[in-house]
């Protein structure tokens, strides 16, 4: 029994050695030779194909599902500052919710991950969908009672049902769950007892403000108009632009700049 183990074991490092071998080589070949527009794209497809196959490991990842989490975050790291590639070259930040959905399938409780994905995945990407379902899927893995600082992630939620989607129904119910939260972390966490009540209160007061019959209208373009400053690559801009189209808005270009118009 303990020799079948340590087979399984070492299977299970060396899948997960060629998966990080596999992931690097492509970066060292570029490094190597000089980033060119095809050699970033050819990558970033590679990356998708990469990325896709490590989804589909076993639920438990032979025992490894932290250390993919954590080697997965570092990619995206990388990934994210690649600047010349996401925007010189034009490849934008589409594979951003494929990371951080293999970082939370392996470790919701990685809270640091959930900082980076609100900007990287609704902000950058214009995926604020995918950055909900993503939420709402590590969020049944936490606990405020271990995770005290669990709350961000309704918090986060909430700002892009607000922001993004218009949602405020399900904004009001996502911070009426972080003030819960934020309350009982303020009596397990003694070290930011009044941190967590602020929040708790903050959370609070938005979700009476939502009681209301709010347009949040202006609150979805002024979302989408950062949006769209930071998009570098078409398929981000086809996103915005479908998004406004549901506003009664489109894009137009003027002077090479892109503007939000009422169609």
């Amino acid at each position: 029994m303990r020799f079948r183990n340590l087979a399984i074991n070492l299977g299970a490092i060396a899948i997960l050695g060629a998966i990080t071998l596999s992931l690097q080589l492509p970066k060292l070949n570029q490094r190597l030779s000089g980033q060119t527009q095809e050699e970033t794209r050819k990558a970033v497809r590679d990356e998708e194909a990469r990325l896709k196959l490590v989804k589909q490991l076993p639920p438990r990842g032979f025992g490894f599902n932290n250390l993919i989490a954590n080697f997965a975050f570092l990619q995206f790291l990388q990934y994210f500052g690649d600047d010349i590639a996401r925007n010189n070259f034009q490849t934008g930040y589409s594979l951003s919710p494929l990371y951080f959905a293999n970082i939370i399938d392996r470790d919701p409780r990685f809270l640091s991950s959930y900082i980076y994905m609100s900007a990287s995945v609704s902000m950058f990407a214009g995926a604020p969908s995918k950055a909900i379902e993503i939420y709402s899927k590590g969020l049944k893995s936490l606990d405020p009672d271990r995770q005290p600082s669990a709350y961000i992630v309704w918090r986060y939620k909430a700002t892009d049902q607000l922001l993004f989607l218009g949602d405020a129904k399900g904004a009001r119910e996502s911070y009426l769950k972080a003030a819960e939260w934020a309350d009982k972390a303020s009596l397990s966490d003694e070290k930011l007892v009044e941190a967590h009540k602020i929040s708790a209160e903050l959370s609070r007061q938005s979700a009476q403000w939502l009681e209301g019959d709010r347009d949040l209208t202006k609150a979805q373009i002024g979302a989408w108009s950062l949006v769209l400053q930071n998009a570098t690559d078409k398929k981000t801009v086809q996103i915005i632009a479908q998004e406004l189209d549901k506003l009664n808005l489109k894009i137009e270009i003027k002077n090479g700049a892109q503007t939000i118009v009422a169609k």
